[in-house]
C-alpha cells in the first residue's frame, strides 16, 4: 500500500514523500535529523544511505539453470505472486530484461516451489496495483514490471535477507 506524507516546517523546509509506510518514515525521521542539527543529519544521513541502499544479494537469492531463473528457498511467507514479482526484478537485476513470458514465468514459480493453479490469478494484485504490466493474450503473454514494481520487490527481498 502506498502513503504520501507532506511535512511543511516553521523554517521553510518542505519534505515530501510517497511510497510504503517503512520508506516515508526513515525519510521523514532522516529529514528532521537534518533540521535540527545539519552536520549530524549529514552523517546519519550517509550512514542510514550505506546501510538502506544496499541492493538484495539477488545472486544468492535466485539459482539459473538452463536459462531458468528461479528461488533457491520457498518462504513460507510469500504468496506466488510475490515471488513471481520477485523472479521479474531478479531477472532485471541480474540480465537487464524486464519482461519475462508467461510460460518462461509460470515454470520459474513452480521450479521455486509455488504452486499456482494459474499464474494470471495469482498475478491479478499486481496487475491491479501496478506493479506488473501484461500485454499479449493466452500463450503469448509477456509480464513486465514496472518501477513501482520494482521497488515492491525491493522491499520483500530486503525483508527475506534480513531473516
Amino acid at each position: 500500500m502506498n502513503y504520501k506524507l507532506r511535512i511543511k516546517h516553521p523554517s521553510g523546509a518542505e519534505f515530501e514523500a510517497e511510497g510504503p509506510a517503512e520508506f516515508i518514515l526513515s525519510e521523514k525521521d532522516g529529514f528532521l535529523n537534518r533540521l535540527q542539527s545539519p552536520e549530524a543529519g549529514a552523517r546519519t544521513a550517509e550512514k542510514e544511505a550505506k546501510s538502506t541502499a544496499q541492493d538484495p544479494d539477488w545472486n544468492a537469492m535466485t539459482e539459473t539453470k538452463n536459462g531458468l531463473t528461479a528461488l533457491k528457498d520457498k518462504h513460507p511467507g510469500i504468496a506466488a505472486g510475490d515471488a513471481a514479482l520477485l523472479l521479474l526484478a531478479a531477472e532485471n537485476q541480474l540480465r537487464s530484461s524486464r519482461e519475462i513470458s508467461a510460460i518462461t514465468l509460470s515454470k520459474a514459480v513452480k521450479t521455486s516451489g509455488y504452486a499456482p493453479e494459474r499464474l494470471d490469478r495469482a498475478l491479478s494484485k499486481g496487475l491491479k496495483e501496478g506493479l506488473i504490466k501484461a500485454s499479449g493474450t493466452k500463450r503469448n503473454r509477456i509480464y513486465r514490471i514496472t518501477d513501482k514494481g520494482l521497488e515492491s520487490a525491493w522491499l520483500i527481498a530486503r525483508k527475506l535477507d534480513t531473516k
